[in-house]
């Protein structure tokens, strides 16, 4: 059973931070569930290494920024230009999205650039600047930062690291890079995004997109009384601010790859899959079960003869033949001002 706000004071110290912020109470309980429980899930907080102070301070509320509708009204317009690429290939799924799903989908991911952005002003007076020009989707994967300065007497000039910056909501636990991105970067960086379904209707609300625009075209053919049309617009809700969390990173340099790390547990009865429940490196059956296979057959968990699944606990259910993510859980990921002046003395 998930915790909630009003049994657990951990819970209720991270919702009052989120209020004071100007998140509505109730979108503020439950993004303090979802960011307390994964980072409990993830291993961020546990009892031999993070207590929840430690946590609390020393990595959610440092790592912690506040994005605006002027922030993701630059994320969408930087992901307008994208989507009809992306739209068309749509990562390999066999089901093909709304352009519009595409749209505020491809945001979030903008929406974690410009976290990250925000937070290396903010705490180390570091600019970055992204790479926001149109090209071709390969184009895009060494590195989603185009340009740095120390602000404010440095030139720009290109970072000596590849950066890659993943974003995920705030209940998620991994960072997950897919295909062959992991060769092509050096730096891989985790933003959790605050970002809820009200939050894109409520942004056309404070653009007055709803008022001047929609609202009195409905009216004018007909489809809406004024008065209706006014009180549509009060129902809609406002845009709050989008709490944004750079839960760390990873440099791929101190990495042992393939599988750097990992945990795992044994699923089922009749039919077994192994559930990786924690782990860093390059996740694939391939690299997977030339290390899990004599372990659990050592163990007598699983016989020589039976055939096993491979999950990663909870985002895919099955790993394909075929399928190969750079992954690691968030609780493996380096943070705090120490790592991250390691990080800024790098670029």
């Amino acid at each position: 059973m998930k915790a909630s706000s009003v049994d657990n004071p951990e819970i209720k110290k991270i919702m009052d931070l989120l209020v004071s912020n100007k998140v509505k109470p109730e979108a503020a309980d439950l993004l303090s569930q979802q960011i307390y429980n994964s980072a409990i899930q993830a291993c961020e907080i546990n009892d031999s290494t993070t207590d929840f102070d430690t946590w609390f301070k020393e990595r959610f509320t440092f790592q912690l920024v506040w994005l605006g509708d002027d922030d993701y009204l630059r994320a969408l317009v930087r992901a307008l230009w994208l989507i009809p690429q992306f739209a068309s290939t749509d990562f390999g799924r066999s089901r093909q999205r709304d352009m519009a799903q595409v749209w505020t989908d491809t945001s979030r991911g903008f929406l974690g650039e410009i976290a990250f952005s925000k937070f290396l002003y903010n705490k180390f007076q570091l600019e970055a600047k992204p790479d926001t020009g149109r090209g071709e989707l390969s184009e895009f994967l060494p590195t989603d930062i185009a340009l740095i300065r120390k602000f404010p007497n440095d030139s720009w000039r290109e970072p000596y690291k590849k950066i890659s910056i993943k974003t995920t909501k705030f209940n998620g636990r991994w960072l997950d890079v897919p295909g062959a991105q992991i060769e092509h970067s050096d730096i891989f960086v985790l933003v959790k995004i605050g970002i809820l379904r009200h939050h894109f209707i409520a942004f056309l609300k404070a653009v007055s997109f709803l008022k001047d625009k929609l609202i009195p075209k409905a009216v004018s053919i007909g489809e809406l009384e004024k008065d209706l049309g006014q009180k549509l617009w009060e129902e809609i809700p406002l845009f709050d601010p989008i709490p944004a969390y750079i839960a760390g990173y990873l440099d791929k340099s101190e990495l042992n790859l393939p599988i750097h790390m990992k945990e795992y547990k044994i699923k089922g009865k009749k039919h077994k899959s192994v559930a990786i429940v924690k782990g860093i490196g390059i996740f694939s059956v391939s690299n997977l079960q030339k290390i899990i296979d004599e372990e659990i057959i050592e163990k007598k968990i699983i016989g020589r003869e039976e055939n096993f699944s491979i999950e990663i606990e909870p985002i895919i259910k099955s790993l394909s033949p075929n399928e190969q993510h750079f992954l690691a859980h968030s609780g493996g990921l380096k943070w705090g001002v120490k790592d991250w002046d390691g990080l800024i003395q790098q670029l």
